[in-house]
């Protein structure tokens, strides 16, 4: 009796190894097909984030906006030049004798003391063509180049952002292949489980165990039963939070392919080209540019201005005509300290942005050390699994002819067996989390 009863009880052990290992480490290496999956390659996948990614979009809009920005500070170079059309009614001598002087038709009655000081009512229809052309804003020329700069770092930003959506969408895929082999597993033990009630229940029929042995072995099953509609449900989970990186609907199944990657041909000297740290030193130059553009305020500014206008005592008319050219230098002297403040700000603007630089150079200097250290280490350690792998399927094999000869206890040989499934597993997740230190190594030198 006490030997059937440990037929029984070895079963903790096999849920211990096949659910207290952790999901996010495992890489299937035989994946079946689901029901009304899609089958989804690895590049397909990321031309889909490449093309409708929501975070993707974003950035390159910001890009965009940048740029605009960009442009829109060429005010400090191109020409500003504004139409107008007035018309005034007046009874002021002053503006009523400059009417008639513009319409030109100022005669000698029009200089009478009487019509002078009390002139009749007096209209005046202007079309106006106004210019203002900059000539030398220093200041303003500066602040272009930094918004130059800044348009260049938003496109560096960008350019990140894609290549963190290549890596969250690998991820994501990997995570899928995880979910499948969740479910392999799960239905292998749900079938082990399944033949242990079977032969529980022939035993409790034959007198052989008693009733709380039988209720054990349902129990386990119903708990595994549970535990792989959950791994099924990972699938539906994994395959919707790829579908949210490709910009697609929900409610898709992906099937996906076994990927295995080489281990990258990088140096630490390849993460300072990165796109984020690029894009710290374009915001550096142009914090720089924009102190510049700050003490640059306090230098005169030259301008040139013209118009070009028609006068007449009839709307929409246009007889008689007249122009006026020239050209202002306009110093501001003092501005109630404004300058001095944004010269400060700018200043430790400039700063906060260096510092900032240098801490993101050094930590992305130590995340790839760090990253190529546990490449390393897992080179290492898969080579163990596979060897512990090998050792152990040995012994299961040599185990089973032991207790198909009647040799070996059931216990020594369910014991091996959980030894197998915790050594695969360990396997698998060190596998998985080789290829996933890959992608993360690839990413943190901008490498697709």
């Amino acid at each position: 009796m006490k030997q059937i009863r440990f037929l029984i009880s070895p079963l903790p052990l096999i849920l211990m190894v096949l659910f207290f290992v952790p999901n996010q480490s495992v890489l299937a290496e035989t994946i079946s097909l689901e029901k009304d999956a899609v089958v989804l390659s690895f590049d397909d996948a990321i031309l889909q984030a490449m093309k409708h990614n929501a975070m993707l979009h974003q950035a390159t809009l910001d890009a965009r906006i940048a740029g605009a920005q960009r442009n829109q500070a060429n005010a400090a170079f191109l020409p500003q030049v504004e139409a107008a059309y007035t018309a005034l009614y007046t009874n002021n001598p002053l503006n009523a004798f400059g009417f008639k002087l513009n319409q030109r038709i100022v005669t000698q009655e029009d200089f009478s003391p009487a019509l002078l000081n009390d002139p009749e009512f007096s209209r005046d229809y202007s079309a106006q063509l106004q210019l203002r052309q900059p000539l030398f804003n220093m200041d303003a020329i500066l602040a272009r180049r930094a918004a130059s700069y800044a348009a260049d770092s938003k496109k560096y930003i960008a350019k990140r952002t894609s290549e963190a959506v290549r890596f969250q969408v690998a991820q994501a895929y990997l995570q899928i292949a995880l979910a499948y082999q969740n479910v392999e597993v799960m239905r292998q033990a749900e079938e082990t489980a399944a033949s242990f009630e079977d032969r529980a229940q022939g035993m409790f029929d034959e007198g052989m165990i008693q009733k709380a042995d039988l209720l054990e072995a349902k129990a386990y099953h119903l708990k595994i039963s549970s535990k792989l509609q959950m791994a099924e449900s990972g699938i539906a989970n994994s395959s919707d939070q790829l579908s949210l990186l490709m910009g697609l609907d929900i409610g898709t199944i992906y099937q996906v392919s076994i990927i295995h990657w080489d281990n990258p041909n990088t140096s630490v000297l390849d993460v300072m080209g990165r796109s984020d740290l690029l894009a710290y030193r374009s915001g550096l130059s142009a914090a720089k540019s924009m102190v510049q553009s700050s003490k640059m305020k306090w230098l005169p500014r030259i301008n040139a201005f013209g118009s070009y206008q028609f006068n007449d005592t009839e709307a929409f008319k246009f007889q008689e005509d007249s122009y006026m050219v020239g050209v202002s230098l306009s110093w501001k002297l003092f501005d109630g300290n404004q300058n001095i403040q944004k010269l400060r700000i700018a200043r430790f603007e400039r700063d906060k942005v260096a510092s900032k630089l240098l801490h993101e150079e050094r930590t992305a200097r130590a995340d790839y050390e760090k990253a190529s250290r546990q490449l390393r280490d897992l080179e290492l350690e898969l080579d163990h699994a596979n060897t512990m792998v090998e050792q152990t399927d040995e012994a299961w094999r040599i185990q089973k002819n032991r207790y198909h000869e009647g040799l070996a206890p059931t216990s020594d040989l369910l014991r091996v067996q959980a030894q197998l499934a915790e050594r695969q597993l360990m396997r698998a997740m060190t596998h998985f989390k080789r290829n996933l230190t890959i992608a993360y190594l690839r990413f943190l030198v901008s490498q697709d």
